[in-house]
């Protein structure tokens, strides 16, 4: 269905586009204005509105299908690109946690390596992770030595799974940390949830050897359950998120005992609750 004057309504060109998006999976603001014959400032604009309906997900410098993100396994350098800002606004707020000279443990996630970007001011940490990105994004100087857990390589989520064993208290070779860094896929009243068996066993034994524990997950987390729950909520010491979490969630975290971190925006200290 066309106007007068032959141009497309944008009602009809928005289904297009998101026809178009899901056809191609992710798609650039430029790719889609070559598509449909309009402008970038038009495409925006068009994403705007369909993102809001949520019939795709806005990214920077264009848009993902929706059936992308229905999958766990989706790549790591889409993942990086939702909720950009809110996750560095976490990473800088998590990181004000962690003492220099600390043994941090990291799990794999787009949260979690936020956070590690977030330490060049920090000294002498050890840091112990499946993550492979962190090796190469956390900055240099803050590390005194960086392990990596082995396991089988997924390479579009870019984390080693394995159901890792540490040896128990006491015996030769006994791990602890300071602090682990812990991303999840769902925050719920029942507890942490990911997507991953293999993971949730390494992850598990990360928070019974750590002292304290720092959940990182954005508001999309919320009231999301994943296929293994993790651990109920009163695991974590501290939640970092976006914003506030819906009442009776809050409520739930409230009465877990954990302390929820406010990361406004990766300027501020952000504010805590609990």
């Amino acid at each position: 269905m066309t106007t007068s004057n032959g141009a497309e309504l944008p009602a009809v060109r928005r289904e297009r586009i998101v026809e178009y998006v899901e056809q191609v999976q992710q798609a650039s603001v430029h790719d889609i204005a070559e598509e449909f014959a309009v402008s970038a400032d038009t495409v925006r604009r068009d994403l705007i509105a369909l993102h809001k309906r949520s019939m795709l997900t806005r990214t920077r410098g264009g848009a993902v299908a929706n059936s992308v993100l229905d999958s766990p396994d989706r790549e790591i350098r889409i993942r990086q690109q939702l909720k950009e800002p809110e996750k560095r606004a976490i990473g800088a707020r998590a990181a004000q946690l962690i003492p220099s000279e600390a043994v941090v443990a990291f799990n794999g996630g787009t949260t979690t390596l936020a956070v590690a970007q977030h330490l060049g001011a920090h000294r002498n940490l050890t840091v112990a992770t499946n993550n492979l990105s962190i090796p190469v994004e956390i900055p240099q100087q803050a590390v005194r030595n960086l392990y990596v857990f082995g396991g089988d390589v997924r390479f579009s989520s870019q984390v080693t799974i394995g159901f890792a064993s540490f040896p128990d208290a006491d015996a030769p070779g006994m791990v602890h940390f300071d602090l682990a860094i812990i991303g999840v896929g769902g925050v719920t009243p029942e507890g942490y949830s990911v997507s991953n068996l293999g993971e949730a066993s390494m992850m598990r034994q990360l928070i019974r050897r750590s002292t304290t524990v720092v959940v990182v997950a954005d508001s999309t987390k919320f009231y999301r359950t994943q296929f293994s729950l993790l651990t109920s909520l009163d695991a974590a010491d501290h939640l970092v998120t976006d914003v506030a979490p819906p009442h009776e969630l809050s409520e739930a975290i409230s009465r877990a005992g954990v302390e929820l971190h406010l990361a406004r925006d990766a300027g501020t200290s952000g504010t805590s609750t609990g």
